[in-house]
C-alpha cells in the first residue's frame, strides 16, 4: 500500500524523493512558465541575481525551483532525524512536502520563497539546537542572521521575526535579555547592510517601490479557482485531524518533541495570518506553511491505529496533486 511504502526508511528513498518530484513536475518542465510576479516582488536585493540569471530561460527557472523543492525536502528529513520529534525515522515528511508544494502549479516556477524557506529552516535548526545547551548566545544571533538573509530574498519573511523570540522562549524557558538582544542584532545586521547598499547605489526608490507594492497589491489567486479551493480545504481538514491526533498523544510525547511541535504551530499560525490579512501574500506562502504541516500530517499517518484510513487520506493527497497538474 502507498502509506506503508512511503513511510519506510530504506536508503533508496534518497533517490525516490527526487524521482517523485521530477514525475510531478514533468508536465511544467515540458512547457515551462514564469511565475506571475507583482511589481518589485522579484527585485529584493538577494533575489535580483537569480532574476537576471533566469531572465528569458524558463526551463532553467523551473529546474531551479525543482532543485530547491528537493533540497528543502531533504532538510525537512534532516530535522526529524536530528531532533526526533516524530519518534521514528521516515521519509514520509519529505515526500509530503514535495506533494503539498507541487499541488500549486505556479510554484513550479522559481520564486524568492524557495531560498527564503531554506534560510527559515536553518533558523529553526538553530532554535532547536539550543534545547540541550546552557549558553545559547550563538544560536540566538545565528537565527536572527539567517532569518534576515531569508527576508532579503522574500520580504514577507520579516513577519516571522517574532517566531525567533517565541521559539527560544518555548525551547528554553529561562531565556534572558541577552538572547533577545542578540537575536535582534543578528536580524538587523543584514538589513543594515542592505540599506547601506541601496543608499550607496542611489536606488532607495527601488526598495520603497517594493515595500509599497508588498503592502498595497492584492493577491486573489484562490478566488474563483475551485480546484485549488478544494485542495486547500482538504489540507485544512488534514491539519485539523493531525492537530487533534497530536493532542491525543501529547502526554506520551517527549518534552523536547512537545516543544518543537509548539514552534511548528507558530510557523503555521503566522503563515495563516499572513495569507488571511496581508494583501501581498499569495500562493507562495504554502511553501512555508508546508514545513510544519508535513510533520503534523506525517505524525498522524504514521501512528494512527487504523492504517487503512491513512492509506485513503494519503491517496487523496496524491490524487489531488496529480489532478492539479492538468487543470
Amino acid at each position: 500500500m502507498l502509506l506503508r511504502a512511503l513511510k519506510s526508511n530504506q536508503p533508496f528513498y534518497f533517490l525516490l524523493i527526487p524521482f517523485i518530484a521530477l514525475a510531478l513536475w514533468l508536465k511544467p518542465l515540458m512547457a515551462p512558465q514564469a511565475y506571475p510576479f507583482y511589481a518589485g516582488e522579484n527585485m529584493m536585493i538577494l533575489y535580483k541575481p537569480f532574476n537576471y540569471l533566469l531572465a528569458g530561460n524558463l526551463l532553467l527557472d523551473n529546474i531551479l525551483a525543482l532543485f530547491f523543492t528537493v533540497l528543502l525536502s531533504f532538510l525537512i528529513l534532516k530535522l526529524n532525524v536530528q531532533y526526533a520529534f516524530i519518534r521514528t525515522k521516515s521519509f514520509l515528511p519529505s515526500i509530503l512536502f514535495v506533494l503539498i508544494t507541487s499541488g500549486i502549479a505556479d510554484l513550479h516556477a522559481m520564486h524568492p520563497i524557495y531560498p527564503a524557506a531554506l534560510f527559515l529552516v536553518l533558523a529553526i535548526d538553530r532554535i532547536f539546537n539550543s534545547y540541550d545547551k546552557d549558553v545559547i548566545h550563538s544560536n540566538a544571533f545565528d537565527s536572527g542572521v539567517l532569518l534576515a538573509i531569508g527576508s532579503l530574498f522574500y520580504l514577507n519573511l520579516t513577519f516571522f521575526f517574532p517566531l525567533l523570540w517565541f521559539g527560544f522562549i518555548i525551547v528554553k524557558p529561562n531565556v534572558n535579555w541577552r538572547e533577545y538582544i542578540l537575536t535582534t542584532i543578528g536580524f538587523a545586521l543584514p538589513w543594515g547592510a542592505a540599506f547601506a547598499y541601496y543608499t550607496i547605489n542611489g536606488i532607495q526608490n527601488e526598495l520603497t517601490t517594493t515595500l509599497q507594492a508588498n503592502f498595497t497589491l492584492h493577491q486573489l489567486f484562490i478566488k474563483g479557482n475551485l480546484p485549488v479551493q478544494i485542495y486547500a480545504g482538504y489540507l485544512g481538514l488534514l491539519t485539523l485531524l493531525g492537530s487533534f491526533f497530536l493532542l491525543s498523544q501529547y502526554d506520551d510525547k517527549r518534552i523536547s518533541s512537545r516543544k518543537f511541535f509548539k514552534v511548528f504551530f507558530w510557523i503555521f499560525l503566522i503563515s495563516v495570518i499572513l495569507i488571511a490579512a496581508h494583501p501581498g501574500v499569495s500562493r507562495e506562502i504554502i511553501v512555508v506553511a508546508a514545513i510544519p504541516l508535513t510533520y503534523l500530517i506525517s505524525n498522524h499517518f504514521i501512528f494512527m491505529k487504523k492504517q487503512l484510513w491513512g492509506e485513503i487520506l494519503l491517496f487523496l493527497v496524491a490524487a489531488a496533486v496529480i489532478y492539479l497538474q492538468f487543470v
